[in-house]
């Protein structure tokens, strides 16, 4: 008999966050149109990044049935599936974060005081609209890549998330952060950044908008 296992510690961070928040009933509710398992799916993924951390296309292949089970599918899903409801989140993610700011909001979860970041992934493949040549902390120059901005709070809850073509820089980039993350944060709170976002207009903005900052002097 084979033996089955999987992370139970993980399916249980997200069974707790989302009774206590309604966390994926409240994001993803009414834009899964006639997509199967949405919530179902957006659970399996951070249980995926929680635990082991695979490719999406051996999701089925490496965790057992009664995973999926756990998390509320009624069946395991086909990969097809998977990444339909992947793109689907891709599609609405902008809608997706206001909502996960609202939820915050409600429940007094956004500090004063964020921490901005930037990196980078690259992709394999040639095809995506995202993907341009920039430069690469992954120390892959030759392959295509997109930018990503992360706002986190000093109490680690992250706030706001931007994504950029590979070809942003941080200093560009962070205007379309500062835009996302502003809606929710309250007058005087400090955004906190190193030297590659520090020029005189973002930091006019930040000053204009009641905020202040905290950053690098770049050499």
């Amino acid at each position: 008999m084979k033996n089955v296992t999987f992370s139970l510690g993980s399916v249980a961070i997200i069974d707790k966050v989302n009774v206590s928040f309604n966390f994926f009933d409240f994001l993803f509710s009414g834009i899964g149109g006639k997509a199967k398992n949405l919530k179902e799916s957006s659970k399996l993924f951070v249980y995926n990044r929680l635990a082991s951390c695979i490719s999406v296309n051996q999701i089925c292949e490496v965790y057992p049935t009664e995973l999926f089970e756990q998390l509320g599918f009624k069946e395991k899903p086909s990969e097809r599936s998977l990444y339909r409801n992947l793109e689907r989140i891709g599609n609405n993610h902008k809608f997706i974060i206001e909502r996960y700011q609202k939820l915050l909001q409600k429940h007094d979860l956004i500090s004063k005081e964020q921490f901005v970041d930037f990196s980078s992934s690259y992709f394999e493949g040639k095809k995506s609209e995202l993907g341009k040549l920039g430069y690469s902390r992954d120390g892959q120059p030759g392959k295509k890549q997109l930018v990503f901005g992360i706002s986190t709070g000093i109490n680690e809850i992250p706030t706001a998330l931007t994504i950029q073509k590979g070809n942003v820089p941080d200093n560009k980039h962070f205007k379309f952060m500062y835009k996302t993350v502003k809606k929710v944060l309250d007058k005087n709170s400090v955004l906190i950044f190193d030297c590659g976002a520090n020029t005189k207009k973002n930091k006019e903005n930040i000053r204009k908008g009641s905020f202040h900052y905290l950053t690098l002097k770049p050499k």
